[in-house]
């Protein structure tokens, strides 16, 4: 380092989704970077961009959270963000509870209570903090899913808009500006197009990777990918007379090299013992063996299916049996079944489409492509799509049939089909995407059921020995 510079260090990790396996890697890397640094004297900061939690994972599930929140402090972080892993899947109660023994503030600006119209008392919108002689203002901000925030009691505001507010609003006050973003890779490239005098972007969501950040603009934008595979640390050599920025690097560094800490794997040892106790509760004793295929209607798929339908009140459900990921055997289910069985962060919703819009969706749902695509991303644990389970209807098809021609004849709730009726349809939230069958966008009055997940409704319906009986009935016939 030349006369007259400084150096400031920013250590960030992005969308871990609790993969505690990484964890005590990422530990050790971090302690072994700061140490490192701190011997020349050079001020560091460690952050972590949002996502870190992910309920289905044991540990997560069964402590709200707290596995997470220790480990998070024992590592040694300085501060956080947060992501829609923990935004939305996080009743509110738990929600606002979540960070109450954390040793770090989390800043997220774009999130308010649609109650007092204010910040939420555990997060702070932004940061202004020193490191040596270096002003540094922290903006974070997370991904608006506004109308299902607003289930939540939250108002999620545009982030890009809040960004600049603050940016505008704190730039004469600092030296350097970071954003902490779980908005995504696109959305933090057109922040670096648009907004002025953001210096640095740590980005999350998206799970990219960019070995070496990427500068748009004047604005570097870097992101580690996911799961822990890598730690990001990014290195702001400046002039300690002018503070000007005279230069910027990131890098990514394999976890994998760093030996696990001990510390942090007595934390996760103990979180697991404790979480094996809580989830070993008994929900159900099964009299019989509940089947499910990816290939073919099947009875624990059709339970979940009815249970769906009912637990929004609608004509018709659909859901894909790819949600559950294996079959229930004969004998006692506990907690932990239930998650392994049905671990996404996918929410109950009702919606309305006509008789049309339903016939091209159940036409699709018999491509073998549809069937047995993977799919990664939005809530979804699985492997495969799967066979599409449906409860309120009896379909007829013929499976020779030419594409599109091969579903004969449809009945809901014992009538013929209407194409042009709108009928209230049961689904996931996944699906109102349009990924996988793109008519599912078209659904009007939408409704999201929050927050409850797809395993909570088949808890219920494990519980029930009259749902339980009705899972052999057909809803799909072959003629």
């Amino acid at each position: 380092m030349e006369k007259g510079e400084g150096i400031l260090h920013i250590l960030h990790t992005n969308d871990l989704h609790s993969h505690f396996e990484w964890m005590s890697c990422i530990a050790a890397g971090l302690k072994s970077i700061r140490l490192a640094v701190q011997e020349r004297e050079e001020p560091v900061v460690t952050v972590d961009l949002g996502d870190h939690m992910d309920r289905a994972q044991l540990k997560t599930e069964a402590t709200w959270g707290q596995a997470n929140i220790d480990v998070l402090n024992e590592t040694g972080y300085d501060l956080a963000t947060i992501g829609n892993n923990e935004g939305l899947t996080f009743p509110r109660i738990k929600l606002d509870q979540l960070y109450r023994n954390a040793t770090f503030p989390v800043i997220c600006a774009n999130l308010l209570d649609a109650k007092t119209k204010q910040i939420p008392p555990f997060l702070k919108p932004y940061l202004i903090k020193q490191y040596g002689d270096l002003t540094v203002g922290w903006i974070g901000i997370t991904a608006s899913f506004s109308s299902v925030y607003e289930l939540l009691g939250l108002t999620a505001l545009v982030p890009e808009k809040v960004v600049a507010e603050y940016v505008a609003a704190i730039r004469s006050r600092v030296d350097l500006i970071v954003i902490l973003s779980h908005i995504g890779y696109s959305g933090d490239v057109e922040m670096a197009r648009s907004i002025k005098g953001i210096d640095i972007i740590l980005g999350a969501h998206t799970h990219t990777y960019l070995a070496e950040g990427e500068m748009v603009k004047n604005t570097l934008i870097c992101q580690t990918g996911k799961f822990g595979e890598y730690i990001g640390h990014v290195t702001v050599t400046y002039d300690k007379q002018t503070k000007a920025v005279q230069k910027m690097r990131a890098d990514c560094l394999p976890t994998r090299l760093y030996e696990p800490d001990k510390k942090i794997e007595e934390v996760i040892e103990r979180h697991q013992e404790r979480a094996e106790n809580i989830m070993g509760e008994v929900i159900t004793s099964l009299k019989y063996d509940l089947p499910v295929s990816w290939e073919e209607e099947s009875p624990l798929s059709n339970l979940l299916a009815a249970g769906l339908r009912v637990w929004v009140d609608a004509e018709i459900s659909l859901v894909n049996s790819g949600t559950l990921l294996f079959s229930l055997r004969k004998g006692k289910v506990t907690r932990k079944d239930l998650l392994s069985l049905c671990p996404h962060p996918i929410n109950p919703c009702r919606m309305k489409l006509n008789g049309r819009q339903l016939l091209v969706i159940l036409e699709e749902a018999l491509d073998a492509s549809v069937i047995h695509r993977e799919v990664n991303g939005f809530g979804f644990r699985g492997k495969v799509i799967g066979w599409l389970s449906i409860d309120g209807a009896e379909v007829y098809y013929d499976k020779h049939a030419p594409v599109g021609r091969r579903i004969k004849r449809v009945e809901i709730q014992g009538a013929p089909l209407q194409e042009e009726r709108l009928y209230t349809v049961g689904t996931i939230d996944m699906f109102t995407f349009g990924i996988i069958f793109p008519m599912f966008k078209q659904g009007t009055e939408n409704k999201f059921y929050l927050p409850e997940f797809l395993r909570d409704v088949l808890q219920k319906q494990l519980q029930d020995e009259k749902e339980l009986q009705k899972t052999a009935h057909k809803r799909w016939h072959e003629i």
